[in-house]
């Protein structure tokens, strides 16, 4: 962040927790390169350490901020940002329910500042690529597809309390359920679920579900989350998508687009994760339609969040369950 054009890293607040806490939080392997400590992050970043939310605002003065915290204290501090006139980013999960988007959402276009949730695909170059290649009309309208996440469950600390944590399923579920929706070209109607717990003791969660939707056209699209995995299993992630008049799917450096003509491989590129720069250009007002964006992003986040709780009232219902809010 420090290093992009300007823009200055004015600070972080620890939000009061103790050295333990903060280094339990942080003992994850793909989380191994982050410092472990306050004066550790203070020196790699070069900025200046808060022990509050609202010493970080009366004196870093910040004009955006970032809300890295537990889960359930998203929405405590993207309103006290958003009530101060300043914009707000929310990481996944960004919120547990529909209220809670919403309240986060109409505050700041009250204010009239920028704010709304991570969609992590929208911003990476595979879903992207693949979405491009759909839009052109590479494989024809798309009939059905799979998506699949391999995530191990992040247990520990206070990813292991019901009270502070959202749960795997939107954890994970803004990627592979969000993949559904940007690549099926056509929003889920319907809903039917299975989440399960095989291979853990004593945590109240699943480590396994699969889902499946049906679109408003037709089409129809399964999700897998795998959650129990061990080690390495490439095929546990595999997405594809077929089309009346080809297929795709997703590797780690293309896209691979099969037709009747044979098969053609479209080259991934490579650019950074792209979601906080453009939450900064829209709140620099370098974009434009600034709120238009702005209303789109936050109304793509609502939709992936009702698509997710329903998976998740369907496997604890047994019930099919019916989207119809976003019908036009």
């Amino acid at each position: 962040m420090s290093e992009m054009d300007g823009v200055d890293f004015v600070g972080l607040a620890h939000l009061g927790r103790d050295p333990k806490y903060i280094r339990d939080a942080l003992n994850l392997p793909w989380l191994s390169k982050y410092p472990k400590t306050l004066e550790a992050y203070a020196k790699r970043f070069g900025a200046d350490i808060y022990e509050t939310a609202n010493e970080l605002i009366d004196r870093g003065k910040p004009n955006a901020l970032c809300i890295c915290t537990e889960d359930y204290l998203h929405q405590r501090y993207a309103l006290l940002a958003i009530e101060h006139g300043i914009h707000a980013l929310l990481p996944k999960p960004f919120a547990q329910s529909i209220e809670e988007a919403e309240a986060i959402f109409s505050a700041a276009n009250e204010r009239q500042v920028i704010a709304f949730g991570v969609l992590p695909h929208r911003f990476r170059p595979p879903a992207v690529t693949a979405r491009s290649a759909i839009e052109e009309g590479a494989i024809g309208r798309p009939i059905t597809g799979h998506f699949a996440i391999a995530h191990h469950l992040t247990l520990g600390g206070w990813k292991s309390d019901t009270s502070m944590a959202a749960g795997p399923e939107l954890e994970v579920g803004f990627y592979a359920f969000d993949l559904a929706r940007m690549l099926m070209m056509s929003e889920p109607v319907s809903v039917m679920g299975l989440g399960v717990n095989l291979d853990h003791r004593g945590i109240p969660y699943i480590d396994n579900g699969k889902c499946l939707l049906t679109c408003q056209n037709g089409a129809i699209a399964s999700v897998d989350l795998v959650m129990s995995l061990h080690q390495p299993f490439a095929p546990a992630q595999t997405v594809y998508v077929v089309g009346d008049g080809g297929a795709l799917t997703l590797e780690d450096d293309a896209v691979v687009i099969h037709t009747p003509d044979g098969i053609t491989r479209r080259d991934i590129p490579k650019w950074q994760n792209g979601e906080l720069e453009t939450w900064l250009n829209l709140c620099r007002g370098r974009e434009d339609g600034c709120e238009e964006q702005t209303r789109s992003w936050q109304t793509e986040g609502l939709r992936t969040l009702d698509l997710i709780l329903a998976y998740k009232q369907s496997y604890e219902t047994g019930e099919t369950i019916c989207l119809n809010r976003w019908e036009d």
